[in-house]
């Protein structure tokens, strides 16, 4: 996410950039970008009203804190700076996910970046399905929760769970954020542009899909053409979704590969020893990614 959010100099020093997310109680997300990035104008929306003293106090920075559901706090903001907005829900998609990328796509000034991640496990309906077998189908709940003119004829009830809900979610979230610029498109001014850069599969300790995209007006088309997104590594085949996969090697493991990286043209991964192929490969897809970190023996 840090490479694509530091493409945006193209519009304008990232500096002059204002960061919105769903911080939780680590701020991970805020504090890689801030240092980094350079951005010190931060803004952490949290609905745990109940826990603000811990939030307060686990705060790093001079971040902006407001103690209310996204759909009352992003009103509020101030959408006259370029923005990149990450909403990290914690939840499958639901109606207010997709008000909120209403919202975002309606508000967000020429420049900036709209991410929006969520939960892609199963969708909601199914549960309260298996609850209750005698009322309405999952997909029948669904439609009702949603509305018929947001749900596709075509969907059907296996699309509610894993990589076919993740789908479905991202197009969704799509499909709202682009009704609100065409929204905005039909109120006179510069026309407006959503277009969607990259979308993510990973899990962290539940399955999870992410949409991203940069939002743009027709006078600064060069400038989004001069991001050069498709030149990112993780980005260069032309893939829409990158799906994350973390090697599980050891440090041996990894040091040994990381000799022979970044590999030259026409060259291929030498494996050693016993290394899964699979994990090698996804170790080469995401070596400048991964975490750094030490292993103590006691």
């Amino acid at each position: 996410m840090g490479e694509l959010f530091r493409r945006l100099a193209a519009f304008a020093p990232l500096e002059e950039y204002r960061y919105v997310g769903l911080g939780s109680v680590w701020f991970a997300d805020f504090s890689l970008y801030h240092k980094s990035l350079g951005i010190a104008d931060m803004v952490s929306i949290e609905r745990a009203t109940g826990s603000k003293a811990r939030f307060e106090a686990n705060r790093p920075f001079n971040i902006q804190m407001k103690f209310k559901p996204t759909t009352q706090a992003l009103p509020e903001l101030d959408w006259n700076k370029r923005s990149i907005v990450w909403l990290d829900y914690d939840g499958v998609l639901s109606v207010d996910v997709l008000l909120d990328a209403r919202l975002v796509g309606s508000s967000c000034r020429s420049g900036s970046i709209i991410a929006i991640s969520v939960n892609a496990g199963r969708a909601d309906e199914v549960t309260a399905f298996e609850d209750d077998r005698n009322g309405p189908t999952a997909l029948e709940r669904f439609k009702v929760t949603f509305g018929r003119e947001r749900v596709a004829d075509k969907i059907a009830d296996d699309d509610l769970l894993g990589k076919r809900f993740a789908k479905l979610s991202r197009s969704m979230i799509l499909s709202e954020i682009e009704e609100a610029v065409a929204r905005r498109n039909g109120q006179g001014g510069p026309k407006c542009f959503f277009n969607p850069i990259v979308s993510f599969s990973y899990k962290d300790d539940a399955p999870m899909t992410t949409i991203v995209g940069v939002l743009y007006d027709e006078p600064e088309r060069e400038n989004f053409e001069r991001c050069h997104f498709g030149e990112l590594d993780f980005l260069k085949d032309g893939n829409e979704l990158v799906d994350i996969e973390v090697p599980k090697l050891t440090i041996k493991e990894i040091r040994y590969l990381e000799t022979q990286l970044p590999l030259a043209a026409g060259h291929d991964l030498q494996i050693e020893g016993d290394i899964p192929q699979r994990e090698a490969n996804s170790f080469v897809k995401l070596y400048r990614y991964l975490p750094n970190f030490a292993t103590l023996e006691v």
